[in-house]
């Protein structure tokens, strides 16, 4: 028997996923949505367009892959489910009520999604949290039989819904997440003060990023992230909007996240935007380039770029997000590289240039928008110190070198 989910996309079942013999998975367009837009339409991902012809079993995989947590976390996961981790279709079946973007993913024959709200989470105390912040080892993501959900990464996180009243609640039984909160990584100390300084320095730099504060639970520091694919009314109504990285894309795996072992360049992510998205959309890419090596950011790799799907068709950039400073912990390797340069040592204003030009952007533009971030560093980095208490000095001082280098 072929077990067959249903996919939903603001208010449409756009799609169908079908688990065919010998774990063959397949993607395959519903009339609804073949009636209702254009072939070739970029509906789901510019990586499978509307088509009447069912997307192949890699494709599919790498996708629903995509919308899935990495590493020991998706092992957790399967586990806990009493799934093998390499499950992607019975993976998805379980957490696709709530994903990163408008999809929602449940078996074939349930109704049509409810109206997304937060009024109905399942309402938190301090001490709740801390406790889900405590067993997110064993229950990432704050799974519970109730809480079904889906959010890529390896990084520990707990998934919670900012209720009307700003309070916390429990997204249990499809109720849409609205915040990620990120413990610090206990093998990379003061990573929540890295990662919120990083944030506000771009922010700083009149570049769009997540929304971001700081918070602690049962003793434990933790990044609060505001998830730009989410907009919230007053009185707690949603719109879930749909966004995709850029591994989902070119249909890679994402384990093929890093430019070194297959995945996206920073030139292929240009040529998608220039095909596909607003007209500011390579100029926002250069701004992030331009924060990633300002403040040492080595990990910046093709899931960690994503779009946003307007419900009107129109695709953008989405704000940046995960930016901290690794050269602070690691080495400086680049996940993708600049002007063909691997380490973060070697990038100056100049290469970075030349990387653009390479996407398509005019010379004088991108020496232009260079020259005037780097101007802007320094009032910029003195608001992010002061609004970051406890910040390790050597971040700041990465920041200053890595500047003098950009100076062009």
């Amino acid at each position: 028997m072929v077990e067959e989910l249903a996919l939903w996309l603001y208010g449409d079942r756009v799609a169908t996923v079908a688990r065919e013999p010998g774990n063959r998975i397949r993607l395959r367009y519903t009339p609804e949505a073949l009636a209702k837009y254009e072939l070739g339409t970029p509906l789901l991902s510019i990586g499978l367009p509307l088509t009447e012809i069912p997307s192949p079993n890699a494709k599919t995989r790498s996708f629903l892959d995509g919308l899935l947590p990495e590493g020991e976390p998706r092992r957790a996961i399967a586990e806990q489910l009493d799934l093998n981790a390499n499950d992607t279709f019975g993976l998805i079946r379980s957490l696709g009520l709530d994903c990163a973007g408008a999809i929602v993913i449940q078996p074939s024959d349930r109704p049509a999604p409810r109206q997304p709200t937060t009024t109905t989470a399942l309402s938190l105390d301090d001490q709740e949290i801390a406790k889900r912040v405590a067993n997110l080892k064993s229950a990432p993501l704050g799974l519970t039989d109730r809480v079904r959900i889906s959010l890529a990464g390896v990084q520990e996180k707990l998934l919670l819904t900012r209720m009307p009243d700003g309070s916390w609640g429990e997204p249990v039984d499809g109720t849409p997440s609205t915040h990620l909160l990120k413990p610090e990584i206990r093998d990379f100390p003061e990573t929540v003060e890295n990662e919120a300084f990083c944030m506000r320095l771009a922010r700083n730099l009149g570049i769009q990023t997540a929304t971001i504060e700081t918070v602690e639970y049962g003793g434990r520091k933790l990044l609060v992230v505001e998830r730009f694919d989410r907009t919230v009314t007053a009185l707690g109504d949603v719109e879930r909007i749909h966004q995709e990285d850029f591994c989902q894309v070119l249909s890679l795996s994402p384990k093929t996240k890093y430019q070194s072992e297959g995945g996206p360049s920073l030139k292929q992510i240009a040529t998608v935007l220039r095909q596909f998205a607003s007209p500011d959309s390579l100029s926002r890419l250069l701004k992030a380039t331009f924060v990633n090596v300002l403040v040492g950011n080595g990990d910046a790799h093709g899931k960690n770029f994503s779009v946003l799907h307007r419900r009107d068709g129109r695709i953008e950039l989405t704000p940046l997000y995960d930016t901290l400073s690794t050269a602070y912990s690691v080495d400086g390797d680049l996940s993708m590289f600049i002007n063909n340069v691997r380490k973060m040592a070697k990038v100056t204003g100049e290469r970075l240039v030349n990387e653009a030009v390479s996407w398509g952007m005019r010379e004088e533009s991108a020496r232009m928008t260079i020259s005037e971030l780097s101007g802007r560093v320094p009032e910029a980095l003195e608001a992010a110190l002061v609004a970051t208490p406890g910040l390790p000095a050597a971040i700041a001082n990465i920041v200053a070198t890595q500047r003098r280098q950009l100076t062009i």
